[in-house]
């Protein structure tokens, strides 16, 4: 009898372990990062953020109007393609068919899924005695544009703490990183805890971030991973993003040395990849939002000049070769860069460059406020010193 009584206070013991371990585990899920916006125009955003175990995830928004969230049911988004919830750790949510010059609400949710492809805990931001998250889309015209650029942060989350203090985020559209946020991309810790987290604390929840692709994104045992964590229109390290009459040209202008180079272990093959870019750059410049846009600025990493003349590796001379004539030809108000860690401005030159080339160092964020006029740019330092001002006129 008292055999069959230890086997039955086992076997509870055991069902007990089981259903404990299995609530522990449900209790984990949390959003570990995130939310962060990309992508925002006057009809669209695009929404990412990551969980602590595989979910399903979706997206609840409505037109700010005062009222509260539980209000009523809100619309809802999911994460999903060719008809199935996608699950993974990683999610984005694209919100379309938005109105534009519009504040709108929104809160993310993720609902775990464990190994049975049974569910488990919800998860979500917060809105119960606490307002939810917002952003604005962009008007259909737009007669200012300002927006902020950092490069080469290399993961310095202190640096792009002091740099970003002075924002006025009111005015600000979105922030340009110009590669470089990491130094090598081997592991989640070096994007988020580098550079991501510190963005999101600071202004991503509520105002787009915007990649482009520097060197050392491109190295590490992740760096062939780095979409999953951002959205890039059409899937691509290249891209344009407009606001207003103002047309951004995304480039990536991939490593700085030959693509044989030793450091590159045999992996890079970014040669053929910028030409294929150049063909894609040559179909932007024949668009009609090229021609019609007031203003084109062009942000790349690597500058296709050093401000030492005849210096350059082989990198600068490839998108010189393969980028700037096209622009040449085709006319552009700005090309911006990092990568030198230095500051340099390189007026329009006939023949070299056609367009003035700002080469932003890593110890200053640089805001460029674009109007009919022209562009101001104004470099700013961690103490939130101005250290430089300038103007391009408009070229009618």
């Amino acid at each position: 009898m008292r055999s069959k009584c230890n086997i039955k206070s086992s076997f509870y013991a055991i069902v007990l372990f089981m259903c404990s371990t299995q609530w522990i585990h449900a209790q984990n899920l949390e959003i570990t990062h995130g939310p962060y916006l990309q992508y925002l125009t006057s009809n669209e955003v695009t929404i990412c953020w990551s969980t602590s175990e595989n979910s399903i995830s979706w997206v609840e928004y409505y037109k700010e109007d005062g009222s509260n969230f539980y209000q009523k049911e809100r619309t809802k988004i999911f994460n999903s393609a060719d008809g199935l919830k996608n699950i993974s750790m990683l999610h984005r949510v694209t919100l379309k068919n938005l109105t534009p010059a519009t504040k709108y609400a929104y809160r993310i949710y993720s609902q775990e899924v464990k190994d049975d492809m049974s569910f488990g805990k919800t998860v979500a931001t917060q809105v119960y005695k606490k307002e939810p998250l917002y952003f604005t889309t962009q008007p259909i015209k737009k007669e200012q544009i300002s927006l902020v650029v950092l490069s080469d942060m290399h993961e310095k989350t202190a640096k792009v703490s002091s740099l970003l203090k002075g924002v006025e985020w009111d005015t600000t559209d979105f922030v340009l990183l110009d590669g470089d946020f990491v130094d090598s991309f081997d592991s989640e810790s070096d994007l988020y805890n580098g550079v991501l987290d510190t963005c999101v604390a600071i202004f991503a929840q509520t105002k787009p971030l915007v990649i482009v692709r520097g060197n050392h994104e491109t190295r590490g045992r992740k760096a062939n991973e780095l979409k999953k964590y951002f959205h890039f229109p059409e899937n691509k390290y290249y891209y344009t993003y407009s606001i207003g009459t103002t047309l951004f040209i995304i480039l990536d202008s991939g490593e700085d040395k030959a693509d044989s180079d030793i450091e590159y272990s045999g992996f890079a093959d970014f040669d053929a990849y910028r030409s294929e870019q150049a063909k894609w750059l040559s179909e932007v410049v024949k668009s009609d939002a090229f021609k019609n846009a007031e203003h084109k600025i062009a942000f790349m990493h690597i500058p296709p000049y050093d401000h030492n003349r005849g210096q350059e590796w082989h990198g600068d001379l490839e998108v010189r070769s393969k980028f700037v004539p096209i622009l040449n030809k085709a006319g552009i108000d700005l090309m911006v860069n990092g990568h030198r860690h230095r500051y340099s401005f390189q007026t329009a030159k006939v023949e070299e460059n056609n367009f003035p080339i700002l080469v932003a160092d890593h110890k200053t964020r640089y805001k460029l406020l674009i109007d009919k006029t022209g562009i101001k740019i104004k470099g700013t330092d961690s103490d939130d010193k101005e250290v430089l001002t300038m103007f391009i006129e408009k070229n009618n």
